[in-house]
């Protein structure tokens, strides 16, 4: 096990408000939590492979809260939601297996671009995501399985900006409007961190005194930024979107 302790309550307080605010963010956007909660991580001195462990632990617990507020007046596809999640298992484990191998500076500027082209592509098509509408053929939605594959890949090492992809891609194949993509997103993503969480666990990267401070901080920004973005609709999620989404792909397309 890797034990990094967390030296002061000062540094439990950075991580916990850290996480609260990146997940309140993640939750109201689909962009990643950790683009603000990894560099914290690694700044308290936890190594990476750790660091990424606490960011799916913290998943495990705010996914489903954020989902439940989300899609719990709404539609839930359980048939799409649990094919997709079960794709996206697989690309999750190979993640975990690789994660010690691969320089995430090398998959952001990649993931970058293709976020700007998502958000770039949203802001033309003005009624996208704002209402549901009947969904393309059932031969294009079958196009949404194999991305799983990718997106439970990156999930498991990464993951930002992987509800804006799953947002994007929904609202135009299957006709989901913002807050139902992004419950069914956070639905799918619950399955996925929890499996990577167990094999982060199993090969050591855990330490407690961080994921207590990071689990608390997210779960409370999960809730309360999911139940306001429901409050406030789907308008007000897809400016959001379309900001978090700009300033996260230029962050990950300039990689310094």
């Amino acid at each position: 096990m890797y034990d990094v302790p967390v030296d002061s309550m000062e540094t439990t307080l950075i991580i916990f408000f850290a996480t609260f605010a990146a997940t309140l963010l993640s939750v109201m956007s689909g962009g990643g939590a950790s683009v603000i909660s990894l560099p914290i991580f690694l700044w308290a001195g936890v190594p990476l492979p750790t660091a990424l462990a606490t960011h799916k632990i913290c998943a495990v617990f705010w996914t489903p809260v954020s989902a439940w507020n989300y899609l719990r007046k709404g539609r839930i596809e359980w048939g799409f939601l649990l094919i997709f999640a079960a794709f996206g298992l697989l690309g999750a484990y190979f993640g975990v297996q690789f994660v010690v191998h691969i320089d995430e500076q090398l998959l952001e500027p990649i993931i970058g671009g293709f976020i700007l082209i998502l958000v770039v592509y949203t802001w033309l098509h003005k009624d996208l995501g704002l209402y549901r509408r009947r969904p393309e053929s059932n031969t294009i939605k079958w196009w949404n399985y194999p991305v799983a594959i990718v997106m439970g890949f990156y999930e498991s090492i990464l993951g930002s900006g992987n509800g804006i992809v799953f947002t994007a891609l929904t609202c135009r194949l299957r006709g989901f409007d913002f807050l139902s993509a992004l419950g069914h997103y956070f639905a799918v993503a619950f399955f996925w961190v929890t499996f990577a969480s167990f094999l982060y666990i199993e090969r050591g990267f855990f330490d407690l005194s961080v994921a207590i401070a990071a689990v608390l901080g997210s779960l409370l920004g999960g809730y309360f930024g999911s139940r306001y973005a429901r409050y406030r609709g789907n308008r007000f999620v897809k400016s959001i979107f379309l900001v978090v989404g700009f300033v996260l792909g230029i962050k990950m397309l300039v990689v310094v």
